[in-house]
């Protein structure tokens, strides 16, 4: 049997519905997310895992650069999962800057890829 590929739009549409923004509760949107899929399931985690990938890509020379991104490593991982868990807008319009001032006001939480953790 064929698995049904999802969207981009779709597989957005699922991180928005977890208000990642509003409420920080990965137990609860894991559980939500647990009533996917397998195959919705590994396709979202493939998405958010490939989004955090390309803000790595382009960013990395920033966070460690000068004058950088004031974060960890483990708090570099939760600064681009906090990007992602925000949704579409938010990942498409981050900056460099916008980095920084969440790094530097602690505007992230650990850490939305706990979402994605089967129960």
């Amino acid at each position: 049997m064929e698995m049904e590929k999802l969207t981009e739009e779709q597989l957005w549409h699922l991180i928005e519905n977890a208000n990642w923004s509003t409420d920080h509760d990965y137990e609860r949107i894991s559980k939500e997310y647990s009533k996917l899929t397998n195959s919705e399931f590994e396709q979202l985690d493939k998405f958010v895992l490939d989004k955090c990938g390309e803000l790595a890509d382009k960013y990395n020379k920033d966070w460690l650069g000068y004058p950088g991104i004031d974060v960890s490593d483990d708090g570099w991982s939760d600064l681009r999962a906090e990007v992602v868990g925000r949704g579409k807008e938010f990942y498409e319009n981050i900056t460099v800057k916008k980095l920084q001032e969440m790094a530097d006001t602690n505007d992230f939480h650990e850490n939305f890829q706990y979402c994605l953790q089967r129960n």
